[in-house]
């Protein structure tokens, strides 16, 4: 069977520049180069995930959205029944909510600017602040970002009676995608159709919306700057995202030096 090694992006493989490091990049043009197979997954738009594939200039596949889209592999949009009812309850509520489709950004209010990418212009996503849903309902969303307004508790309850994949983040938001979309259901997707072993492959992440791949039964390669709950999930830690910590366990990995 073949061997792959599943990323994420933000705070593991892509620094706070929204680059990869030489170092990374090598690594994985290593990793490929002795027959691994390397998937990005990440939480953001596929077109940003392919973007980045393409400056490490090597056969590298993508899964974006959270596990809700990958070319040839997984497709989960967002219903438009319940795009309506979350959008209605989400902005009687006062949340700051941006709504992602492959090439759009929607925003209920001012656009969240951590979420508009600088290379936007690059990959052809626009995006459009103050919408109504009747701007989008009938597009294919993938993925819902929201921002608490000191009403996190309620927000979550609120949330709790939508039967969707949801990621909490304490203090901060929730990320919401179909409920067959997660990481850990879009690997076990990839690994089925490319004969790969779960329990051979590598997965490295550092956050809440990661512990479904961590929950595959792999080798979990968690993040030092991952919080000691996500640590908990650890097969091995690496170092710190922005100290090269992907390349260097990598580089580990490849020497039969790893200690998971």
């Amino acid at each position: 069977m073949e061997k792959a090694i599943f990323i994420d992006l933000d705070g593991t493989l892509m620094q706070k520049n929204l680059t990869i490091s030489s170092r990374n990049s090598e690594a994985l043009i290593h990793a490929i180069d002795e027959g691994y197979r390397v998937v990005l997954v990440s939480g953001r738009p596929i077109q940003f995930v392919n973007y980045l594939t393409e400056k490490i200039g090597r056969e590298i596949d993508a899964i974006g959205f959270n596990g809700a889209y990958s070319p040839n592999l997984i497709e989960y949009p967002i219903s438009e029944e319940i795009l309506i009812q979350l959008y209605n309850s989400l902005n009687k509520n006062n949340v700051s909510v941006i709504f992602k489709s492959i090439n759009h950004i929607y925003a209920n209010k001012e656009i969240i600017k951590n979420f508009v990418y600088p290379i936007a212009n690059d990959l052809n996503v626009d995006y459009t602040e103050h919408c109504s849903i009747e701007q989008f309902k009938n597009q294919k969303i993938y993925k819902i970002l929201g921002l608490y307004n000191n009403n996190e508790q309620e927000i979550n309850n609120l949330l709790d009676q939508f039967d969707m994949t949801k990621a909490f983040y304490a203090n901060k938001g929730f990320e919401l995608t179909h409920k067959n979309a997660n990481k850990g259901n879009a690997i076990k997707l990839y690994c089925l159709k490319n004969n790969i072993s779960i329990k051979d492959s590598y997965m490295f992440g550092d956050d809440v919306n990661d512990q479904t791949m961590f929950a595959l039964g792999g080798h979990n390669m968690v993040m030092g700057n991952a919080s000691d709950d996500i640590k908990r999930c650890a097969t091995a830690i690496c170092e710190n995202c922005e100290d090269d910590g992907v390349g260097k366990m990598i580089e580990k990995i490849l020497k039969g030096e790893n200690n998971d």
